[in-house]
């Protein structure tokens, strides 16, 4: 059913594990989304359809989805995406815009996208210029050249400055945990965006998220300085943290070290959230993108724990939990409904 082209060399890297439901997809596109097709294909198609119970079961699954009227919506985030970047051959082929209205357009591309049609991802430049990074779902562990030791959380980046008596590091993005060496006469600082922690020995851990900078201490002792210096340090002891947003320090608080230093453990600990909110968290560790059709369940509570090496087993458990479900497409894709 697939042509030798560029298109196919793409959608092959991202094929599903499920082979109907990834030949089904294929079909749907084929079918709902380019146009006319001769009767050679209709014969084909209705030959694959017959040839197992799994096939027929798997293109009723994502036609249901494909006449999803939310469908549209969600396809019309993913074609703002889509604009002005580069549409593989073979999505370009099964797909002549001139056929189809635009919001047609928007959920065929969303559909090309999820079986494969994937389009390159420019990083910013200050990731590009950081010395340690992760990706989606990876920890890691480095040692400093004082001898200090920081650990990565997912997608995190960092850049070092120690030249000379230097000990400092800047979180471009992210969250990493510190160990840090004694030196009475060297200060060691991780800035963040709008924050600085100094420090001459401890342990605490620093978040880059959103408009804010978070620091929580798990033992010594930190300053957390403001970049605006008419805005007061904030001194913390073990067990404290402080929120850094661009023009405040929030008060004081306590944290949940099983909560909030799950990471560490490869943990994800969802207490009480609302299911928008968890899959934000959850989705930190998963290198793909999820789609919620059903919006009703956004509001949903839900808890749980989690290992952050099974994003994707999690994020079924959360809608599961939420009352809905889900459907698990190639190219890192997963539709809740």
């Amino acid at each position: 059913m697939r042509e030798n082209t560029a298109g196919q060399e793409l959608n092959e890297a991202y094929r599903h594990p499920d082979r109907a439901m990834d030949e089904a997809l294929d079909w749907l596109v084929r079918l709902e989304a380019g146009g006319f097709v001769d009767r050679g294909a209709r014969a084909e198609f209705d030959v694959w359809l017959d040839a197992e119970p799994s096939h027929r079961a798997a293109f009723e699954e994502i036609k249901t989805l494909w006449a999803s009227p939310e469908t549209l919506v969600a396809a019309q985030e993913l074609d703002i995406h889509l604009r002005g970047l580069p549409v593989p051959l073979d999505a370009a082929r099964k797909m002549p815009r001139h056929r189809i209205g635009s919001q047609a357009w928007a959920a065929a591309a969303c559909l090309a996208v999820v079986i494969g049609a994937t389009y390159l991802a420019l990083q910013s430049m200050p990731r590009m210029l950081a010395d340690y990074t992760t990706d989606a779902g990876e920890r890691r562990e480095i040692t400093l050249p004082d001898g200090s030791r920081m650990i990565l959380n997912t997608d995190s980046a960092v850049s070092l400055d120690f030249a000379g008596s230097k000990r400092g590091v800047r979180l471009i993005e992210g969250e990493v945990w510190f160990d840090v060496v004694h030196d009475a006469t060297r200060q060691f600082h991780v800035a963040g965006h709008y924050s600085d922690v100094q420090v001459k020995g401890t342990a605490f851990v620093v978040k880059v998220q959103g408009d804010a900078d978070t620091v929580l201490l798990q033992r010594g002792a930190v300053d957390a300085v403001h970049e605006q210096k008419s805005i007061s340090l904030v001194h913390l002891v073990p067990g404290e943290m402080v929120v850094a947003s661009s023009d405040a320090m929030s008060p004081v608080e306590k944290f949940d070290d099983e909560r909030d230093l799950g990471w560490l453990q490869g943990r994800v600990v969802i207490d009480a959230k609302p299911l928008g909110d968890a899959l934000a968290e959850v989705g930190r560790y998963f290198d793909g993108r999820v789609m919620v059709l059903n919006r009703s369940l956004l509001d949903v509570t839900v808890s749980g724990d989690y290992r952050t090496d099974r994003a994707q087993a999690a994020i079924a458990g959360l809608a599961a939990a939420a009352g809905g479900k889900t459907t698990v497409l190639p190219g890192g894709y997963i539709i809740i409904r």
